[in-house]
């Protein structure tokens, strides 16, 4: 059994409405305040954006595409490569 993908925006948990892998990138369909901490994370710089999963190596992430349509805003996400140290 797959365990779900965590989506990590600082220190909150960001549950978006959905999440997919494909092709190396993530996308998550966002609203609300998961949507403007990830956006505040993308423009501001102070929050780390990240992927955690069960039995994985936790991944830094960087918001590479957001589109918006009607009520629906998608975010594109892709691996940057930053080593995330683990306590």
């Amino acid at each position: 059994m797959e365990m779900p993908l965590e989506l990590i925006v600082g220190t909150e948990r960001v549950v978006p409405s959905d999440l997919q892998e494909i092709d190396g990138l993530l996308i998550a369909e966002l609203s609300g305040p998961g949507l403007m901490s990830v956006l505040d994370a993308t423009f501001g710089g102070a929050s780390p954006v990240e992927i955690w999963g069960f039995g994985t190596t936790p991944k830094s992430m960087a918001v590479v595409e957001i589109a918006m349509q009607g009520a629906t805003t998608r975010v594109t996400f892709e691996e940057t490569g930053r080593k995330i140290s683990v306590n």
